[in-house]
């Protein structure tokens, strides 16, 4: 008998550990949500694209008039390791944003791109793609890309900010943006 309440102890013990180590992980992953999209927030210099990779978009509506975008990431020049990939629609501050904002390598695995190279088992993909779902047929969306170097030492960033409609992106910068340079964190 003494046994028996000895195991169900430790079984309970063993389930609140796992539920604590859960909840740990989940939480590191919403901060680090947090982090990026606060970074979009506070940065004050977009460019409406990239040297170093391909951006495309487009938008389509669903029966239920919602809008769907796709923006995709690809064709990279350089190449470009473990890539985040975080995006805020319509500027909307983190404090009142009422849905999960698109992003890739944030709560799922990063993944590489390697100009000519594509062998997605080992994490080396063609492209990237993050989509989103919105009310109207016109949004802004801005994006933070971050990537490393081969050797992981050095992380780089880009800030790109456009206009897509159910045309495609607007080509039109608005007069209040400046281009934005990458920057590097040899850390």
């Amino acid at each position: 008998m003494r046994f028996q309440k000895k195991n169900r102890y430790l079984a309970a013990l063993l389930c609140v550990n796992l539920l604590a180590g859960c909840t740990a992980s989940s939480g590191s992953e919403v901060s680090r949500y947090e982090i990026y999209y606060r970074a979009i927030e506070e940065n004050t210099r977009f460019a409406s694209a990239s040297e170093n990779y391909t951006v495309s978009a487009e938008m389509t509506q669903w029966d239920d008039g919602t809008y769907r975008y796709y923006v995709i990431f690809d064709e990279p020049k350089i190449s470009m390791y473990d890539i985040v990939i975080m995006t805020v629609e319509d500027e909307r501050p983190y404090q009142e944003a009422v849905k999960m904002m698109p992003s890739s390598g944030v709560f799922d695995a990063s993944s590489s791109m390697i100009p000519n190279q594509v062998n997605s088992k080992a994490g080396f993909v063609k492209g990237l793609i993050v989509s989103g779902e919105c009310e109207n047929d016109e949004i802004e969306l801005s994006f933070l890309v971050e990537w490393k170097d081969k050797s992981k030492k050095t992380t780089s960033r880009e800030f790109l900010r456009f206009t897509l409609n159910m045309e495609g992106i607007v080509t039109e910068a608005p007069p209040a943006e400046e281009p934005a340079e990458t920057q590097e964190d040899a850390g």
